[in-house]
């Protein structure tokens, strides 16, 4: 057993920095001093000048080496320091040490497995188990497992595992179920754990890296994953590795066991799901595929996914802008045109705990999509535009991201609920439309935020799997949203009587908006959605003009009254025309 180590990590990095310094500065005045001597010959003063110098180059180099490999190895054996002292027994009392037994041991494996490949015995095999646990209480250093890993190198590695899984009948493509894994963890769990503890140290050599990724069965890599705790690069790697496959790669001839360990990972891991989808842009698209979990086989996997997703994209989780980069990501993906989310041979999203975790998470970013919506129908309107780098979003994408989500009828009431809240935080109320110029300024502004708003939900609409009365109830409260400012605090309405008929005023609007889209839904009029568009917008505008008159405001003159009309059908027009069409009637 070597010594007992405290460090403070944090402290010795700095310190290893420095060494690092002090090596780049020694390294540059060698050569000029080394001629110097050399041309000042007998006359040069200086004792022993550039050998103490390659002394004390020297001793920095050994020192920021030791003095690392002490840093790596407590890293290892307290996985969960913070920023205060770690402190261990060693199991090795230098790093050479620690090397020196680890290409021991992995000379010991690579031998039983040469004997086995040629006996192909119990007998072998038992011999292959028992140099493999020989490991077990040294693989904390990861000086050792670099040196174990580098003596068996990665096609013996490789076949180590593929052998065993062989052995057992076990699927090398498709992963390990739990049971399998615990059975295996006993054999190759010390091996994958000295390769997640090298990786994560980056000790690894080059020929362990991208190649060893490509050549290596995805069952394989998810076994490494699910034996250790890796770092969340190598997580991430494998992940790239697994959803990258072709999607009828993984057909259900049996469970794809691959995408349970990920998730399982990433279950513990949440921030590293977001670093992939933020980083990767085909990520968020091979995850959350339609069918990705439903062809796995697995029962329950899909309610695992959102419980995944849930704890990567929640308000707080994370960084905040690399959250940011994960959502324009899936928006982007599962929006974009003919995506395989908007059904056909695909099918839909309805149904889908995906549909009501992505739902629930998107609402703190409805401004967002909103002000995208609102630059696209006023690009002239500056102050309601989107910042970066929500900037750069297709605002029509978002419209057929929320499209899908919205196939899911329970995470289109929660995108309704969220979008009824932030109209209700844009305060439009105590803005006048017309009056005084910054006043009229801000109305102008909070309306037309209100109406992207409504826009975002009524391009959805047409994805809902609606009864024709749920259909026509959620696009009159959709409607309604750029008015709903009419029932906050524009008037200081203290007579209850007063506040309530205002109130049964908007909800007669709502109700006459109804039926006349029932009535086009069952075919009971002449009206194409283009007509009823024009109708339920004028409906709109005769309500809020009225309203407007019966609470004692100033009287609106014709062109006023003119202006609230085209406001509205500027904000709806388009969005109603199109869902209503879409909807068929």
């Amino acid at each position: 057993m070597g010594e007992f180590v405290g460090i403070d990590p944090g402290g010795a990095e700095q310190l290893v920095r420095l060494m690092a310094t002090g090596k780049n500065v020694l390294g540059r005045t060698r050569p000029g001093l080394e001629e110097a001597i050399a041309e000042a010959g007998a006359s040069w003063t200086g004792q022993q000048g550039v050998a103490a110098m390659h002394r004390s180059w020297a001793f920095f180099d050994d020192t920021q080496r030791d003095l690392k490999w002490r840093v790596d190895t407590l890293k290892q054996m307290v996985p969960s320091s913070g920023n205060g002292l770690l402190g261990g027994s060693f199991t090795f009392n230098s790093e050479t040490e620690a090397a020196r037994q680890g290409k021991a041991d992995g000379q010991a494996i690579a031998e039983a497995l040469r004997r086995h490949e040629i006996e192909n015995s119990p007998d072998s095999w038992r011999s292959v188990t028992a140099a493999t646990t020989a490991t077990k209480g040294k693989l904390g250093d990861p000086a050792y497992s670099a040196a174990l890993l580098a003596d068996i190198g990665p096609d013996k590695f490789r076949a180590l595992f593929i052998q065993w899984m062989k052995k057992g009948r076990h699927a090398t493509d498709k992963g390990l179920s739990p049971e399998l894994l615990r059975q295996g963890r006993e054999t190759l769990g010390p091996l994958a754990e000295a390769y997640a503890n090298a990786e994560r140290a980056g000790r690894l050599g080059e020929e362990w890296r991208e190649k060893f990724m490509e050549k290596t069965p995805p069952g394989v890599l998810t076994a490494l994953v699910a034996m250790s705790k890796p770092s969340p690069r190598l997580l991430n790697q494998v992940a790239m590795r697994v959803l990258g496959r072709p999607l009828n790669a993984d057909l259900p001839t049996s469970e794809n066991w691959n995408l349970n360990i990920l998730l399982d990972a990433y279950e513990a891991d949440p921030q590293a799901l977001q670093t992939l989808l933020a980083e990767n842009k085909d990520a968020a698209g091979w995850l959350l595929h339609p069918q990705r979990v439903r062809m796995s086989g697995i029962r329950g996997l899909e309610e695992k996914l959102a419980g995944v997703l849930d704890k990567a994209l929640k308000p707080g989780a994370g960084d905040a802008r690399v959250r940011e980069r994960v959502w324009l990501n899936i928006i982007s993906g599962m929006g974009a045109a003919n995506s395989p989310w908007g059904g056909g041979r695909w099918g839909t999203f309805h149904d889908s705990p995906v549909s009501r975790a992505l739902a629930k998470n998107v609402a703190p970013y409805l401004d967002e999509l909103a002000r995208g919506q609102a630059k696209r129908d006023n690009p002239d309107l500056k102050a309601v535009h989107p910042r970066p780098p929500w900037d750069d979003l297709d605002a029509e994408a978002a419209s057929r991201f929320i499209g899908v989500l919205m196939q899911d009828k329970d995470a289109a009431k929660t995108l309704l609920k969220a979008a009824q809240h932030y109209t209700s935080t844009l305060d439009i109320g105590r803005f006048r439309p017309f009056g005084d110029e910054k006043i009229q300024d801000e109305y102008t502004k909070r309306e037309a935020l209100a109406g992207a708003a409504a826009n975002l939900l009524l391009s959805g609409s047409a994805y809902a799997e609606w009864s024709d009365d749920e259909y026509a109830d959620f696009v009159a409260t959709v409607v309604t949203l750029p008015i709903d400012w009419l029932s906050n605090k524009f008037w200081p309405i203290q007579s209850a009587t007063a506040a309530t008929a205002r109130d049964a005023g908007l909800d007669a609007s709502k109700d006459s908006i109804k039926e006349s889209i029932k009535n086009y839904l069952d075919g009971k009029t002449t009206n194409t959605p283009s007509t009823l568009a024009d109708e339920l917008v004028k409906k709109l505008a005769a309500w809020v003009n009225e309203s407007l008159e019966e609470h004692n405001q100033k009287e609106l003159t014709d062109s006023q009254r003119n202006q609230t009309e085209m406001a509205l059908r500027g904000r709806l027009y388009d969005a109603l025309e199109k869902a209503l069409e879409a909807r068929g009637g």
